[in-house]
């Protein structure tokens, strides 16, 4: 695979190689659709089989400097992780349990508590899971690594969300960059580390922009609706819909054309028009987040630039969604065509479309989903990297470490915080 190279000419940019990635996929559908189709008839536990194969595939065609990654992982490991991690977790659900018995003052707290204990393990567990990737990863025979602390991290990630919900989502930012540079700052390729200048203020503006759309215009229609009525709002503002179903309520008509009515109804539209811009913003924000921080990362003299773009990140979704659209559409006509050839629809007919539509789609779904979401993302994330000053590339000195304990990622499985592939640093 070919390398675009910059030359370097006196007073240019430093020399840097392009990371590449084998963008035609070949053989991916094939691994995907066994590793869907032999997950379902085991129950599941051949995915961490399929992960590993997954690992494999997209780490030996990501090149940097003419040299693929390599992923040395197997799915023994994570398959015993995964026992392992269940047999711990059992004592934990019980001591939950337990207390909540046990004290019953705690009992209408205990969802509470049990959210913001699983909540902190499973940071914990994210983290263990990025060591074990990490040390599972070789490069030009060169081991990466990661140290710090799995508990630290999970305790900074708590921290950092209740600041988030104390300022109202305004710090999320902050909390990206504080994670990033806490994740890449104890990262090790061979006897050399990773650091991040990563700042939060970098992706401030593309933050502010989905918050604003998202939370800031129903907010203000929210306070504006308080404020008109002395923040106190009509407990008659809503009443039940007139031959409406249990529970259907309807702004109170003799609001209609006052104040209070039209920003009720301002509120309802913004929100119903807001919410969805907002998450369409979504993939524009992770994009403008993923150039950032790429861009901060540095290893000794070897830095990283970025160019990823905001369309590199909605493509693959479009495309999805398109062919998932194409796929219910090829269905639907199959299923009226049998239809007219039975000459008969019924009950059983439409019950058997159902459950054979299912059993099509889902496999067929989830193929896509890897190939035109995950496998579009990781090469847009990767194609869009160059390594500036990669000379200094063969200073890095492999370390005595090993591989480390192959049970690590197994918490973050038996928790479903973990997954097959980590777009990104």
């Amino acid at each position: 695979m070919s390398i675009a190279m910059t030359e370097a000419r006196p007073g240019s940019a430093p020399q840097g190689v392009s990371v590449t990635f084998d963008t035609t996929f070949r053989g991916l559908t094939r691994l995907a659709l066994k590793g869907i189709l032999l997950s379902l008839v085991t129950f599941g536990i051949y995915r961490f089989w399929y992960v590993t194969d997954l690992r494999r595939f997209f780490w030996s065609r990501t090149t940097i400097d003419g040299s693929p990654a390599v992923y040395t992982g197997t799915g023994k490991e994570l398959f015993l992780g995964f026992l392992v991690a269940l047999v711990l977790l059992v004592p934990i659900y019980l001591g939950l349990f337990a207390i909540s018995l046990a004290i019953p003052a705690l009992a209408p707290a205990s969802v509470a508590i049990s959210f913001v204990s699983l909540f902190v393990l499973g940071q914990y567990a994210l983290y263990r899971g990025r060591r074990y990737r990490a040390m599972r990863t070789l490069w030009r025979g060169i081991r990466l690594g990661q140290d710090g602390s799995a508990l630290g991290y999970a305790a900074r990630a708590a921290g950092w969300w209740l600041l988030v919900y104390l300022s109202f989502g305004l710090a999320f930012p902050f909390m990206r960059a504080s994670q990033e540079r806490y994740r890449i700052n104890h990262t090790l390729v061979g006897t050399s580390r990773l650091t991040s200048e990563a700042r939060g203020r970098s992706v401030l503006g593309p933050w502010l922009l989905l918050y604003l759309v998202g939370l800031g215009i129903p907010i203000g229609f929210g306070v504006a609706l308080l404020v008109a009525s002395d923040f106190s709002l009509p407990s008659d503002l809503m009443v039940p819909k007139p031959g409406g179903k249990a529970g259907e309520t309807i702004l109170n008509p003799a609001y209609a054309g006052t104040a209070i009515g039209r920003l009720a109804n301002a509120l309802f539209f913004a929100a119903l028009i807001c919410l969805p811009a907002a998450f369409m913003l979504i993939p524009y924000y992770r994009a403008r987040e993923a150039r950032a921080f790429a861009g901060a990362v540095r290893l000794g003299g070897v830095r990283l630039a970025s160019t990823l773009r905001a369309r590199a990140f909605y493509g693959p979704y479009i495309r999805y969604v398109l062919s998932l659209v194409g796929l219910m559409l090829v269905l639907g006509l199959g299923g009226v065509l049998l239809a007219l050839a039975a000459r008969q629809v019924n009950f059983s007919f439409i019950h058997w479309f159902i459950v054979l539509g299912y059993v099509i789609m889902a496999p067929l779904g989830a193929v896509l989903y890897v190939r035109l979401v995950r496998a579009r993302l990781w090469a847009a994330v990767a194609t869009s990297l160059t390594v500036l000053n990669s000379e200094d590339l063969s200073a890095i000195l492999a370390s005595a470490r090993g591989a480390g304990s192959g049970l690590q990622e197994g918490l973050a499985d038996a928790l479903d915080v973990g997954g097959a592939l980590q777009i990104g640093l």
